[in-house]
C-alpha cells in the first residue's frame, strides 16, 4: 500500500508539471511555409516553443504528392510535385516535429481534386488525367472545371478510390507518421455527378432512370454522399488494416446553427463517419467571427449531429474570411470549447499564428501537453546527442571547430583522411526499434560520401552514406531504424574512411527516437503505469475509461481474473480516496458508469485492485 501511494504522489507531481488536461493544440501547414528545409523546420520550432501538440502538414496537393510516392509514379510516371522534386515534405517534417514530441498527421488536402490549371500548361487538368482522362468528373451541364480552377476526379469510381487508398496507405506502410487527415471528401457542388460512369452506377440500381435533374433531389443527394460514406468506411478500414495505431481523421465543414451545410451543400455526410467509427476524430471547419456564432454551431452539432465529444474538435480561423479576429475573441472560442467538453482546437493556419503566438502561449498554452486521443507517451521516447554532451561523444583523430553553424551552436569538422572519427553514446530511454537522424551540415567542399556506422543492440553494425554537398541533404536527415536496448551504449559513428583528397568532413548532432511504426506497444516506465500498465504482466489489471477526458460522467471497463473480489476506486490528486465501489467475485470483466458531475475539473487516478493485483489509469476532468 505504501508503493502505491508513493507511485501515485510521483505520478501527481507529473501531471501537476505539465497541464491539468491533455487537450488537441493542432495548426495546418500548407504549401507557402514549404519553400526549403529551413522554412519548415522555423516552422515547427516556432510551435514547439509555443506548445501545439499536432501538425497536419500538405501532402496531396493540387495533383501532386509532396512526398517521393511510388504510387503516384506507377500512375504517372512523376514520383512528386516538380516543386519539391529533390525533397521529401512528409520526410523532413517528421524529422523536425518528432524531436520535439510534436503529432504530425499527413494531410490529403485536396481530397478528390486531381489537377489545378494554375500548375499547368494550357489545356493540361494534370498528371493523373493525362493517364486516366476518364478519371475526370463532370457537372450537369458538362463542364469540368469548378470555380477554383480545379479538376475533380469522379468520386464513385472504386479506380478512383482505390488510388486516393493506396496513397494513404503507402505513407503508412513508409513512414513513422502519427495519423492521416482526409479532406475534400465532398463534391465541389451539387452540379457535380453526371459524368457517364456514375450515371450508368446510377441507373444500374435505380431501375434505369438517369440521375435526377434537379441536382437539390433529397434520394439523389443522399445516394452521392452514401457513396462517399463508403469510400470513407473503405479507406478506414484499409489504414487501420495496415497499422491501427494510427489517427485517421479528416476536416468537414459546419456553417450554420440550424441546418447540416456540409451535407446540404457538398453531400459530405461526416456525422455518419463520426457516429458509425469510420473516423477517430474531426476537425471541424467553423471559420466564424464571433464566439457566440461558434456555440450556436457547436449546439446544433451536439444536438443534431453528434453528441460524441471526444471525436469532435472545433476547427477555428485566425482570419475567417480576410478579417484578422481580436486576440481576445480568439481566445473566446478557445474558452469556448473547453466549456462545453470538447477536447482541443485546430486553428487555420500557421502562416497567421506567429501574431498570435504570444497571447496564446501567455494565457491558454502556458505548458506542454499531448493530443488527447493518444497515450502521453506516444512521441516522448528520444534523446538528442548535440555537440556540447562531451560526455556521450567521443572524438578520435583531428577535429576542429568549423564557421558553419550546427544545431546548438559551431560545428566540427576534418580533412584527415580514414583516421578521424566521432563516437555517438546514447542513454537509449526503453527497448524497442529507433528511427536514427543525424543532423548535416552541408557546403560545396564537403564530402560526398560522409560514412556513417549504426549499432544496434547486438553491436552489429549498419552503415549508411550521406551526401554533405547537397542543400537538400541540409539538417535533420534520417540515417536508418535499428534495434536498441534501454542503457547507454554507442548508437552512432562518423568516420573519415571514405573522404576524398580535397574534401572536408562535418560532424554535429545526433537523435533518436522511438519508431512507433515498428514498436507500436513500447511505454516508458513512469508512464506504463500512470496507465495501468505495469512492469510485470501478472500483476496488471486493464482499465478502460471512456470518455476521457470526461465532463459529467465516465464509464469503466475493467479485465480481471477469474479470482478474488476487486475494489474499483478514485483517488484525487493528493491521494485521497474520493468514490469506490465493490467488483463481486466470480467476474471476469466488469464495467460501470460513474457520476462525476459534482467533480471539479482536474486530473484523478482510477485504481483498481484485486488481491496482489492493481491497476491505475489516469483520468481528465474538464468541465
Amino acid at each position: 500500500m505504501r508503493s502505491m501511494k508513493l507511485v501515485l504522489v510521483l505520478l501527481c507531481f507529473i501531471a501537476g508539471a505539465e497541464l491539468a488536461a491533455q487537450e488537441l493544440r493542432g495548426t495546418w501547414i500548407a504549401r507557402n511555409s514549404l519553400s526549403s528545409k529551413d522554412a519548415l523546420a522555423a516552422a515547427v520550432d516556432s510551435l514547439a516553443k509555443n506548445n501545439f501538440n499536432v501538425i497536419y502538414i500538405n501532402l496531396w496537393s493540387r495533383g501532386y504528392p509532396l512526398w517521393q510516392s511510388d504510387v503516384f509514379y506507377n500512375e504517372t510516371g512523376l514520383y512528386i510535385d516538380p516543386t519539391y522534386q529533390t525533397r521529401d515534405i512528409l520526410a523532413e517534417t517528421i524529422a523536425e516535429a518528432h524531436r520535439h514530441g510534436i503529432h504530425v498527421e499527413a494531410w490529403f488536402e485536396y481530397g478528390f481534386v486531381g489537377g489545378w490549371t494554375g500548375n499547368q500548361p494550357a489545356g493540361v487538368k494534370g498528371p493523373i488525367f493525362q493517364a486516366h482522362p476518364d478519371w475526370v468528373a463532370k457537372k450537369k451541364d458538362g463542364t469540368e472545371i469548378d470555380g477554383s480552377n480545379f479538376y475533380w476526379m469522379v468520386h464513385t469510381r472504386r479506380d478512383v478510390q482505390d488510388f486516393l487508398i493506396a496513397l494513404c496507405t503507402e505513407v503508412v506502410r513508409k513512414y513513422d507518421l502519427d495519423g492521416i487527415e482526409l479532406d475534400r471528401i465532398r463534391y465541389s457542388s451539387l452540379e457535380y455527378g453526371y459524368d457517364s460512369y456514375t450515371d450508368s452506377l446510377y441507373r444500374a440500381g435505380n431501375n434505369g432512370n438517369p440521375p435526377p435533374v434537379n441536382v437539390n433531389d433529397p434520394v439523389w443527394l443522399r445516394w452521392r454522399a452514401d457513396k462517399l460514406n463508403d469510400f470513407m468506411a473503405r479507406a478506414y478500414d484499409s489504414i487501420k488494416t495496415i497499422n491501427p495505431k494510427i489517427n485517421v481523421s479528416n476536416a468537414p465543414s459546419l456553417y450554420s446553427s440550424s441546418s447540416y451545410t456540409s451535407f446540404n451543400s457538398f453531400c459530405q455526410d461526416w456525422a455518419w463517419w463520426v457516429n458509425n467509427d469510420k473516423v477517430d476524430n474531426v476537425q471541424v471547419q467553423m471559420y466564424v467571427g464571433s464566439a457566440a456564432t461558434m456555440s450556436n454551431i457547436l449546439d446544433y452539432l451536439n444536438n443534431n449531429l453528434t453528441p460524441r465529444k471526444s471525436k469532435v474538435f472545433p476547427a477555428i480561423a485566425i482570419k475567417p474570411g480576410s478579417t484578422t479576429l481580436p486576440l481576445t475573441e480568439i481566445g473566446n472560442m478557445i474558452t469556448l470549447t473547453r466549456q462545453k467538453g470538447y477536447g482541443g482546437n485546430a486553428i487555420w493556419f500557421y502562416s497567421d499564428l506567429p501574431g498570435v503566438f504570444p497571447y496564446l502561449k501567455a494565457n491558454f498554452y502556458q505548458a506542454k501537453t499531448h493530443p488527447p486521443f493518444s497515450p502521453a507517451d506516444w512521441r516522448e521516447i528520444v534523446k538528442t546527442v548535440p555537440l556540447t554532451d562531451t560526455a556521450n561523444i567521443r572524438l578520435n583523430g583531428t577535429w576542429t571547430v568549423s564557421t558553419l553553424p550546427g544545431l546548438t551552436g559551431t560545428s566540427l569538422s576534418t580533412s584527415m583522411r580514414d583516421s578521424a572519427s566521432i563516437e555517438y553514446y546514447v542513454n537509449v530511454p526503453e527497448d524497442g526499434w529507433y528511427e536514427v537522424n543525424v543532423y548535416n551540415v552541408i557546403a560545396v567542399n564537403r564530402s560526398d560520401s560522409a560514412n556513417y556506422r549504426i549499432y544496434d543492440k547486438n553491436g552489429q553494425v549498419k552503415e549508411a552514406f550521406v551526401d554533405q554537398s547537397r542543400s537538400e541533404n541540409r539538417r535533420w536527415l534520417k540515417l536508418g531504424d535499428v534495434q536498441l536496448q534501454k542503457g547507454r551504449s554507442k548508437v552512432v559513428e562518423l568516420t573519415s574512411r571514405f573522404l576524398d583528397e580535397g574534401k572536408v568532413l562535418s560532424a554535429d548532432a545526433v537523435y533518436i527516437k522511438l519508431n512507433r511504426r515498428l514498436s507500436p506497444d513500447v511505454v516508458s516506465g513512469l508512464e506504463s503505469e500512470s496507465r495501468g500498465e505495469k512492469k510485470s504482466p501478472e500483476k496488471q489489471i486493464e482499465i478502460g475509461l471512456f470518455p476521457n477526458p470526461a465532463k459529467d460522467y465516465f464509464k469503466y471497463s475493467v479485465f480481471l481474473k477469474n479470482e478474488p473480489p476487486a475494489v474499483v476506486s478514485i483517488s484525487d490528486l493528493l491521494g485521497q480516496k474520493i468514490w469506490q465501489a465493490l467488483i463481486p467475485e466470480g467476474l471476469k470483466t466488469a464495467t460501470g458508469r460513474v457520476d462525476i458531475s459534482d467533480f471539479a475539473s482536474g486530473v484523478y487516478f482510477v485504481t483498481v485492485n484485486q488481491g496482489d493485483k492493481v491497476g491505475l489509469a489516469k483520468l481528465l476532468i474538464q468541465k
